[in-house]
């Protein structure tokens, strides 16, 4: 009996051991990582509680109008966020909730893709995205670009079934929506759409689907008056900003290529998973992978090809005309796409190898992919055992929260304020009682000025977070401007969180 049962349990664990169950298990561990992190419950950083004190202290309408900050938004997005808080409330946790969502979906979106066009080689596209640490951290992140890949891999999706032979009306139907709605939620999604409009076309006439043409001229008379009305309304604010523009000056694609190769290879390692500079070899072998992956593709399926390689090309022609920058965050909706056709180039490989042995080929496969995706697999876990906190400064406030005495200030550097600004209410602090320093001033002299006006006060706290400049000095910049507090005052204590510290001193003669 017992013998018995240890058989058919064995069977049954022997059964999950299925590609099927591989799928899905992956699909799993995307999730999984995912919502680690976004359950750590993280401080909002600089440039989270800059866009959320614009979504907070403005109505719908006011959100249509340059936000403060230099922050640059989609206007759908700014919506939803707005909406999430009305009927949530305000809190870190609610402001990511639309983020956490679209990378949920982009999941589960990359796993239909993959599966159903691209075989069993697209289980390295899914695995590829389920451990990106950058997609990880940007679901749970104040910002717009996860949503960004959900609503790419969205568009392409839909598409796929309006190319198809047997496609119906509800499939453009369907298609036309979750393009006016992208376009307004996200900004590459103009990329993605205009790609879409291209392909249909040629194919429709290609294979003389003329009943179906109507319905693409419609979905694309659509999609540009929608993308004409968000450009008048918030789109040509953000692209006349000039302090955006000086910001983005290195993240357009120079040209000729041959005069900068060095931004090429830096855009296109930041697409790939978890790979370092100082690991070009990685890049340089998912580059003959991805051309590999490009001609096979092209070869198999050239609608499907299209749809995967035009993304990149629209985004290149936009930054080339200092449109759109081609930098690290703004560009990981093209993560998925690379990720498929690095897939494909390996279920190519897989096949030449296979004709003259199945284990050979297996082995080739394995061997590729562990070499491309170690790397992030053990950031993954690392960070799903140490989320990154970043800036971290609740633990701060409610230091000062716990310790702060009646008459005490608190002196705000410029790299703190809008976290704090966000935060002060939750925290109790009396506003009247701080003081923020000027984020206008550059280096170290703002500060230097500022302490010396402070000079006569026996209780101060100065908070630190975001400092990313000390006048050139080396190291630790925010001990640096604990040494300047030393040479004038005494430090009574401090507190120490990630990246962001506080400390109370007595500047009283």
């Amino acid at each position: 009996m017992t013998e018995r049962f240890i058989k058919k349990t064995l069977s049954q664990l022997k059964s999950l051991y299925t590609l099927e169950f591989l799928w899905k298990l992956i699909v799993v561990l995307g999730i999984t990582l995912r919502l680690r992190q976004y359950l750590v419950n993280r401080s909002l950083w600089v440039d989270e509680a800059m866009l959320a004190l614009n979504i907070v202290n403005r109505t719908f309408g006011e959100l249509t109008r340059p936000l403060d900050y230099n922050q640059g938004a989609p206007l759908g997005f700014l919506f939803a966020e707005k909406l999430i808080v009305l009927i949530l409330g305000n809190h870190d946790y609610t402001l990511r909730l639309f983020p956490i969502f679209s990378g949920l979906v982009s999941i589960y979106l990359i796993y239909r893709i993959a599966i159903e066009y691209f075989g069993t080689p697209g289980i390295f596209a899914v695995l590829s995205l389920s451990i990106s640490s950058s997609l990880i951290y940007y679901s749970s992140e104040l910002k717009q670009y996860s949503s960004d890949v959900m609503l790419a891999l969205l568009l392409t999706y839909l598409s796929i079934l309006c190319i198809q032979q047997e496609s119906h009306t509800r499939n453009f139907i369907l298609l036309g929506i979750a393009g006016v709605l992208s376009i307004w939620v996200s900004h590459p999604s103009a990329f993605i759409v205009a790609g879409i409009g291209i392909i249909l076309m040629i194919e429709k006439l290609h294979k003389k689907a003329y009943t179906q043409i109507p319905w693409i001229i419609g979905v694309g008379i659509m999609w540009s008056i929608t993308f004409l009305t968000t450009y008048a309304v918030s789109l040509r604010y953000l692209i006349a900003n000039k302090n955006l523009n000086n910001y983005w000056q290195n993240d357009f694609m120079p040209l000729p290529p041959w005069e900068n190769i060095g931004w090429y290879k830096n855009v296109f390692i930041s697409l790939l998973p978890g790979i370092s500079l100082n690991q070009q070899y990685i890049a340089e072998i998912s580059l003959v992978l991805t051309l590999i992956g490009i001609a096979s593709l092209v070869t198999r399926n050239k609608k499907i090809a299209l749809l995967v390689i035009f993304p990149f090309i629209l985004s290149a022609a936009a930054s080339i005309m200092h449109r759109y920058p081609m930098n690290g965050r703004f560009i990981y909706f093209l993560i998925p796409f690379l990720a498929l056709l690095m897939a494909e180039g390996l279920g190519l490989m897989y096949s030449i190898f296979a004709k003259l042995n199945p284990k050979i080929a297996l082995f080739v496969y394995g061997s590729i992919a562990l070499l491309i995706l170690w790397p992030p697999i053990t950031s993954a876990i690392n960070n799903a055992i140490a989320p990154p906190m970043g800036e971290d400064i609740k633990p701060i406030l409610t230091y000062i929260q716990t310790n702060m005495q009646e008459n005490d200030l608190v002196y705000v550097h410029k790299g703190s304020f809008a976290p704090v600004m966000y935060y002060a209410s939750s925290y109790r602090l009396n506003t009247e009682n701080i003081i923020f320093a000027d984020v206008n001033t550059k280096g170290i002299t703002g500060f230097e000025v500022d302490i010396e006006n402070l000079k006569g006060r026996d209780r101060i706290w100065f908070i630190f977070s975001h400092v990313i400049s000390c006048g050139g000095c080396k190291g630790n910049r925010i001990l640096f401007h604990v040494q300047l507090l030393d040479q004038i005052g005494i430090q009574l204590e401090h507190f120490e969180a990630s990246r962001a510290a506080v400390y109370l001193y007595n500047l009283s003669p």
